[in-house]
């Protein structure tokens, strides 16, 4: 049984924010230039209720709990969160997808309507380059996030999870960069873990005989010649904290 939020869930969230607006004065968790840690003004109850009642839909009840205590749009994953009212789909439509849709069959995905017709989410977060992050409010994975462009890809996260984890996330790898310094060239992949720890995790550079070795806590990428020595530290130019 999937447990309710409650305001005291939705409040560590907020305390969590303060945190990071905290952390990070120059802004170095991508987007915050745009947002600026900055938050909309809650919505009373009867706002809520009038929203509802006019799309015919009833919203998750962590989001909507966030809307009464903590804002309405701004501060959030990538570009923030926009604001309750401003998504212009039909939300009475019920959100079809239980998987990927990049999963359907060819005949399915030749009967798919264009993104923006899909009715029952909202599109409630930009990621930049047309992606956006949707809030199902109508279907079967009510409650849940999806990321879509082309195609709609299920995070398996409510809300509050993702919000959590943007927040989580950015205040690690914010408290991480101290580690960069500790990085060199001509330490072995060895090294590098002994030093820094991390989940690093190495891809092969196209037309190069090098390696780029990445870890999403720590913000900063090395390349590895074909001994797996590092032959470059390049810090991050800013923090990325993706939601998962």
């Amino acid at each position: 049984m999937t447990l309710l939020p409650t305001g005291d869930d939705i409040e560590q969230l907020n305390e969590l924010l303060r945190q990071l607006r905290a952390a990070d004065r120059r802004r170095r968790v991508f987007g915050s230039d745009h947002h600026r840690y900055r938050l909309g003004p809650v919505l009373s109850e009867g706002e809520l209720a009038a929203f509802e009642s006019a799309h015919r839909v009833a919203l998750p009840e962590d989001y909507r709990l966030f809307l009464q205590v903590v804002g309405n749009g701004g501060a959030g994953p990538f570009y923030g969160l926009e604001p309750l009212g401003s998504f212009g789909r039909d939300l009475s439509k019920p959100f079809p997808f239980t998987h990927a849709t990049e999963q359907l069959a060819e005949s399915e995905r030749e009967q798919l309507l264009d993104r923006d017709d899909h009715g029952g989410v909202l599109e409630f977060c930009h990621q930049g380059c047309a992606i956006y992050s949707y809030l199902v409010v109508n279907g079967p994975t009510f409650g849940t996030i999806w990321d879509g462009c082309e195609d709609f890809f299920p995070t398996g996260l409510s809300f509050a999870g993702w919000y959590r984890s943007w927040l989580e996330r950015a205040l690690l790898v914010l408290g991480n960069e101290r580690l960069v310094s500790r990085l060199r060239v001509g330490m072995s992949r060895t090294d590098v873990l002994a030093e820094v720890g991390g989940d690093w995790q190495a891809r092969q550079a196209l037309g190069r005989p090098i390696r780029y070795l990445e870890a999403a806590d720590i913000p900063a990428q090395l390349e590895l010649d074909e001994r797996d020595v590092v032959v470059k530290v390049s810090p991050w130019p800013f923090i990325t904290a993706t939601p998962r």
